[in-house]
């Protein structure tokens, strides 16, 4: 059985064959060269990197749940190009052209290891001049981008990598024949089980994403059994079959030493790839994965091209003010500008130089975290009525919802930036990031998997005091505790406690009214008939006093409002996110 049926991979476009010349005489005559698109200029790159919220109208018109909406999207469609971007597509883009400068289809070096079989070649490895079996010294390169989480990697290397074609197919080249597959990248993540083994089968089977139908490398190679060696050999003769450009590894500090043979495996298996077929390699992690830089980088230099290129991001910086009072800009003062813009508060206000530095401060440059920031502000800002961002405000929100990071970031600013490697470790808790619910004065409805998960953690934390306030409603309306608790245990075991509260509010009152209805009825055919009493004036019953949940249920049905609209109405029911403690 396939045990990668869920994963999901990363996929590109596919695309015939166009040649285009090249200038640079190392690329001439390469098919697999010639067939990668033009260098994207700095603006054609700029255009296909950047996005943004795309709601254009007036805030004004929207009402509240519409706003609070757009905010969600800011995450979400919110990206700025930044220096750093151009620079990691320009890596990509050489690298690439690169790496295939030794793999010409119509070298004989090229078909020679074809000939010998790959696997002779893999086992060969490289001489002392760096060629291999098939006299071949391969031009690969490779970097590794390490750094802070929050910071953008991931995101930036999926969206330059999807601008290259992923599949090229090649019919013919120069009136001559050439049937190939050029898979251009592959992007693969680091599996949860931190083994070598696990990471080369998620090769496999993206290989089979990539390729598309009545592709099986998976089936033929993934699902054997071997030892790390075997496995490292086969995804190499794999990635040569297929004429791979780049092989991305992304999430790299989830392979630990202790599962995968150690950090010098780690390393060898990556430069086995680079060194003996010629594949490029780009390793992506955050800073748990410095491990493999401190030791075994260090120690393998010899293993490792003298190109490969180690890439760590650091957080934004702020701008200094230099001695005549000017402030350099920096592209935290570009990235905090362009995010400033979506504002969806029914006042907007300025950006000044007070809150750039207010907004670093809290976030201190982490792109990921000023953007939460940013959507908070303005979440609370609207279901308190404030309408507008302001400095207290932003401190405010940021005491409650980054409380968890706030003593790490402290530390960080009194100039202890090696804690930051501990923030790997921090995860923002979801009730206290998300506090201003609570303080809403109208609902706030938050649709999605995740909103599903915090209110059943809720409910779960509550499960004593939500089956007792189930008892006491229901007792309200039950003759007898003995009834309510009854009926109360049953509507609450019938979901383990985990239903929608509402809903098994409403559930109780309707059961209790229908064992009262049933009550009645059985009692009326059950009565025998008796010698004639005396005629007694009709006695008038009662009116419900209008606290009884009864006549509250009866005014509502008259002003067509259901069970649940009638006692939310009259606050007999809560709202789910009011358990929350």
């Amino acid at each position: 059985m396939n045990n990668h049926e869920d994963d999901v991979y990363l996929t590109g476009y596919h695309c015939d064959a166009e040649y285009h010349e090249q200038a640079i005489p190392e690329n001439q005559g390469n098919a697999f060269i010639e067939a990668i698109p033009d260098r994207l200029s700095a603006n054609k790159l700029y255009e296909a990197l950047y996005s943004a919220p795309r709601f254009k109208g007036d805030v004004s018109k929207l009402d509240i749940e519409d706003r609070l909406a757009l905010v969600q999207q800011i995450r979400k469609s919110f990206w700025l190009p930044l220096s750093a971007h151009f620079h990691r597509y320009r890596q990509y883009y050489n690298m690439i052209k690169i790496g295939y400068q030794s793999r010409n289809p119509y070298s004989p070096g090229y078909n020679r290891q074809y000939a010998l079989g790959l696997d002779k070649v893999f086992e060969f490895g490289v001489d002392d001049t760096g060629r291999n079996l098939a006299g071949v010294n391969h031009t690969a390169e490779g970097f590794a981008d390490i750094g802070l989480s929050g910071m953008g990697k991931s995101v930036t290397n999926k969206r330059i990598l999807q601008l290259f074609p992923q599949v090229i197919h090649h019919k013919s080249y120069k009136g001559r024949q050439l049937t190939k597959t050029q898979v251009v990248w592959l992007h693969i993540e680091c599996p949860s089980s931190k083994s070598l083994a696990q990471l080369s089968r998620n090769f496999f089977a993206a290989v089979d994403t990539a390729s598309g139908s009545g592709s099986n490398f998976y089936e033929k190679f993934g699902e054997k059994a071997g030892t790390i060696e075997v496995l490292a050999q086969r995804m190499v003769k794999v990635a040569t079959q297929i004429n791979l450009g780049v092989l991305v590894i992304d999430e790299i500090q989830k392979v630990h030493r202790a599962h995968s043979g150690g950090d010098e495996r780690m390393i060898e298996f990556i430069t086995e790839l680079t060194n003996t077929i010629g594949i490029p390699v780009v390793i992506v992690g955050n800073l748990k994965s410095l491990y493999l830089f401190k030791t075994s980088l260090a120690n393998s230099r010899r293993a490792i091209p003298d190109s490969y290129v180690e890439n760590i991001t650091d957080r934004m910086v702020e701008g200094e003010v230099n001695v005549n009072g000017e402030k350099a800009i920096t592209e935290w003062d570009d990235f905090i500008e362009a995010l400033w813009e979506f504002q969806y508060t029914l006042t907007k206000v300025p950006l000044t130089e007070d809150f750039k530095s207010l907004m670093y401060y809290h976030c201190i440059g982490i792109p990921d975290i000023a953007v939460k920031l940013f959507m908070h502000v303005q979440c609370h800002a609207m279901v308190t009525g404030e309408e507008r961002i302001t400095k207290s405000l932003i401190s405010s929100v940021a005491s409650k919802s980054l409380k968890l990071l706030q003593p790490m970031f402290e530390r960080v600013r009194r100039g202890e930036s090696a804690v930051l490697i501990e923030f790997e470790k921090v995860e923002v808790n979801w009730t206290d990031f998300n506090e201003y619910f609570k303080e809403a004065a109208h609902r706030v409805y938050v649709h999605g998997k995740l909103a599903q998960e915090h209110e059943r953690a809720l409910q779960q934390k509550n499960r004593d005091r939500i089956l007792q306030d189930l008892i006491s409603f229901a007792g309200k309306m039950s003759k007898s505790i003995k009834e309510a608790e009854s009926i109360a245990q049953r509507v609450f075991e019938s979901s383990n406690g985990m239903g929608d509260l509402n809903s098994m509010y409403q559930h109780v009152a309707k059961i209790v009214m229908e064992s009262q209805e049933t009550s009645a009825r059985s009692q009326k055919k059950n009565k025998v008939t008796q010698f004639p009493k005396l005629k007694k004036n009709k006695v008038e019953l009662p009116l419900m006093e209008i606290s009884d949940i009864r006549y509250i249920v009866k005014e509502g049905e008259q002003k067509k409002m259901s069970i649940e609209e009638s006692l939310l109405d009259a606050g007999l029911i809560k709202d789910p996110l009011e358990f929350n403690l």
